[in-house]
């Protein structure tokens, strides 16, 4: 499953929990009234001043565990992929970026390293065994992320991997 549906499902998960906790608050505050014009009414005038303590201490308790699961989740799915790699350089640097790598990634810097670090992509589709979609797509991605470099050359692109990660995975 992608990260961003992971993101999205637990958020949803999160909004959700944080409605029916309210809708129970409603219904446990004034069983006689409708619940929606209880909620309505915490929602625009507050709790009451009549309502035990706990229970505006434990929806608040609730909406903070929900937002530092947010900055959690946040944090752990979104910042390993925002790490900018091209500042150091090295065989460290360029074993942590090949772990990172998806397949179809790693055939396409694979069949490019093998060929002295640069080749044109039509032959990278051919020799990788995948469509040229997806090797426009597995480029493009490696180019955003700064592991090749591409240049136009006549009906294809001659695709490089960058200085730093072809040294890299030299020495």
């Amino acid at each position: 499953m992608d990260k961003l549906e992971v993101l999205l499902i637990i958020l949803l998960a999160a909004t959700l929990g944080l409605a029916v906790s309210i809708y129970l608050l409603a219904l446990s505050v004034a069983p006689s009234e409708s619940p929606l014009s209880v909620l309505a009414q915490v929602l625009t005038g507050g709790f009451s001043p009549s309502l035990p303590f706990i229970i505006p201490l434990s929806s608040l308790l609730f909406l903070s565990t929900v937002l530092a699961s947010m900055v959690g989740v946040i944090y752990f799915l979104v910042v390993p992929e925002m790490k900018n790699y091209s500042s150091g350089g090295g065989k460290d640097t360029t074993s942590v970026v090949l772990r990172t790598l998806k397949p179809d990634e790693r055939k396409v810097v694979g069949v490019i390293d093998a060929h002295g670090g640069t080749y044109l992509q039509k032959y990278i589709t051919q020799e990788a065994g995948l469509s040229r979609l997806k090797t426009h797509r597995v480029v493009a991605a490696l180019s955003e992320r700064g592991i090749v470099l591409v240049e136009k050359k006549g009906n294809t692109n001659e695709v490089s991997l960058v200085k730093w990660f072809h040294d890299g995975m030299h020495q």
